[in-house]
């Protein structure tokens, strides 16, 4: 499982969603040759790479989010995403938010062109929960968006927003 924390003011239209008690086994994200989502489906959260759009997964534990072409309207893009290099789980949920976001923050204006402070764009980040990163999950991945929840066609990369 993944957690959904958000950033700043990011608007979350929240439901506990998408949880690991569903019945219906996630799928992997669909793919064509080139290595872009290629159909909009409920895929497997572990499933998301770098550059992939998707909708707004809700916030809490995750084990599948709404993917989606990046050419249809979505409301979140995998802007940036790292590894966490530390041998033990953080202590607390907000020194796990310090270290993700503060990573999100420093990639925010390298891909969208003004800082974050003077951006009407804001961020989410899925993240390790304890239970995954004891299953080897140390991947966080930084989702970019419109805090109104406002969907975008295309990548917001570079976009000057």
């Amino acid at each position: 499982m993944i957690r959904s924390t958000a950033a700043g003011a990011w608007l979350i239209i929240g439901f506990l969603a998408l949880s690991s008690c569903s019945l219906i086994p996630a799928k992997e994200a669909p793919r064509d040759e080139a290595g872009t989502i290629s159909k909009e489906v409920s895929a497997d959260a572990f499933s998301i790479r770098l550059g992939d759009c998707l909708n707004d997964p809700g916030e809490g534990e995750l084990d599948r989010v709404p993917v989606v072409p990046c050419e249809k309207p979505h409301s979140l893009e995998v802007f940036h995403e790292f590894t966490i290099d530390l041998e033990k789980f953080p202590d607390t949920v907000e020194a796990m938010d310090e270290l993700t976001e503060t990573s999100c923050m420093n990639a925010f204006s390298t891909f969208v062109g003004v800082a974050y402070d003077d951006s009407e764009l804001d961020f989410t980040v899925m993240q390790p929960t304890k239970e995954s990163w004891a299953d080897g999950d140390k991947i966080v991945q930084c989702l970019i968006g419109d805090p109104s929840g406002a969907t975008t066609t295309g990548s917001l990369k570079g976009s000057n927003a």
